[in-house]
């Protein structure tokens, strides 16, 4: 199975046998169904297995990490092998969107409020539902862009893991739903904004304002990393800021499942922040996101990086090469904590552990933050629950309708198993329709 066959997928597989033998089988995806056929004629089936909500579907350790093994609550069960592993994580990628709820919503069940926020593939609007007044975010995707890219399973895995993710400091998946033009991710809106705007228009944090900040992302850090996630793309503009001050991590588009074998080697990330191990091309971990969140500390409390240059090839040798340099003004503390976490070898890198129990973070414990014990200095005065002034004009200003774009033809057009409600609503909660594509 390839990237672009996507709806309905189907391809070669080998399938687990007798005494460890391995025998070549097709399998489809049909609707709810996964079908494993004896041939690519499709008229000997050898087994059904029927994706529910509580079948299982596992990635196996193995040395090229190629197996995987689906089991549907009647015991029909299947160990199966692709050639490649991307195709793996495919198969593993559709089948468990299947397993979630596929409701009736569409943009039509929302009324649009503002753009606040836009990127490569679409835009974020602020929203508001027609049936129950609850305001969302809900962030488009154009198909064709991440077809263009070859990136539709960037968006997958996006959906895959917020619906997955529960913590306070992750912004929550709400519901998801697509057309034959666009993806749709309904998110809980954080109406603060970026951590990015808020240090461009209001000048730097105080020293407990990012001391509560990094403590923050750090234990949604460990959170992600205990359910086999890694974030890679850490930065202010993927940090909001709550209507109570706490902070909340946003735009999955580049974390990955690596709960398999604990490793991956994708190049991505904004270059600033990268680990020298993703320049190099190893196999990482979740130790880059360390990396990364001493690069931020770097930034919040010294107001620049420790790596810069307008080449980004010259950013990537000063990564490898060059040793942080600290101002005068710098305490032990913040030398030491920031030290352990831009340490290049990964493996003696300091993680949350070491972090947690830092000095660095003298003023209070992390239990403390996450039970949000502590008010922060900041927070943002809202007088309604659709205010938008905490947002870029840049992105506000943006002409607010859902702008039509041309379907995608063919497989991509719908993809199986991508829509989701999240559990704390019931469809009519959320949508007033019931026209569903």
């Amino acid at each position: 199975m390839e990237y672009n066959e996507i709806s309905n997928p189907e391809g070669w597989v080998k399938k687990k046998w007798l005494f460890g033998r391995w025998i070549k089988r097709f399998c489809v995806l049909q609707g709810s169904q996964l079908m494993i056929w004896k041939d690519d004629k499709k008229e000997n089936v050898d087994l059904t297995i029927e994706i529910t909500p509580d079948t299982k579907i596992l990635i196996l350790k193995s040395k090229k990490n190629r197996k995987f093994y689906v089991e549907d609550p009647m015991g029909n069960s299947a160990t199966l092998k692709t050639k490649r592993s991307e195709q793996m994580m495919l198969w593993v990628l559709i089948l468990r969107a299947v397993t979630f709820n596929n409701p009736s919503i569409d943009m039509n069940c929302f009324e649009i409020i503002s753009v606040i926020g836009k990127g490569c593939y679409g835009k974020v609007r602020l929203v508001k539902s027609k049936s129950t007044g609850e305001v969302f975010a809900i962030k488009s995707i154009r198909k064709s862009k991440l077809i263009q890219q070859n990136r539709i399973h960037t968006v997958i895995a996006e959906r895959n893991i917020l619906s997955k993710a529960n913590h306070p400091f992750i912004v929550a998946l709400r519901f998801a739903f697509q057309t034959p033009a666009k993806f749709y991710l309904g998110l809980e809106y954080v109406p603060g904004g970026e951590l990015y705007t808020r240090i461009h228009r209001d000048g730097y944090l105080s020293k407990m304002e990012y001391k509560m900040v990094i403590a923050q992302i750090a234990i949604a850090l460990n959170y992600l990393h205990s359910i086999g996630i890694v974030y890679r793309d850490i930065k202010p503009e993927n940090i909001l800021i709550g209507a109570d001050g706490y902070i909340k991590l946003a735009d999955f588009g580049l974390a990955k499942d690596i709960i398999t074998d604990n490793k991956t080697t994708s190049f991505c990330g904004t270059p600033k922040y990268i680990a020298p191990e993703t320049i190099v091309g190893v196999p990482y971990d979740q130790s880059v996101d360390w990396w990364s969140l001493g690069i931020l500390t770097y930034q919040l409390i010294y107001h620049k990086f420790p790596f810069y240059s307008q080449n980004v090839d010259a950013v990537y040798r000063m990564i490898l090469n060059k040793k942080v340099e600290f101002p005068d003004s710098a305490s032990p503390e913040e030398i030491d904590f920031i030290s352990i976490l831009l340490e290049k070898d990964p493996k003696k890198r300091a993680g949350y552990n070491e972090v947690s129990q830092h000095p660095f973070f003298s003023e209070f414990t992390f239990e403390d933050i996450l039970n949000k014990k502590l008010t922060p200095e900041y927070i943002p005065n809202l007088e309604e629950p659709t205010e938008v002034k905490y947002f870029d004009p840049i992105f506000t200003s943006e002409i607010k309708a859902d702008s039509y774009v041309p379907p995608i033809v063919g497989s991509e057009a719908c993809i199986p198993g991508f829509s989701y409600v999240d559990t704390i609503y019931n469809n009519e909660e959320v949508c007033c329709t019931s026209y569903v594509v």
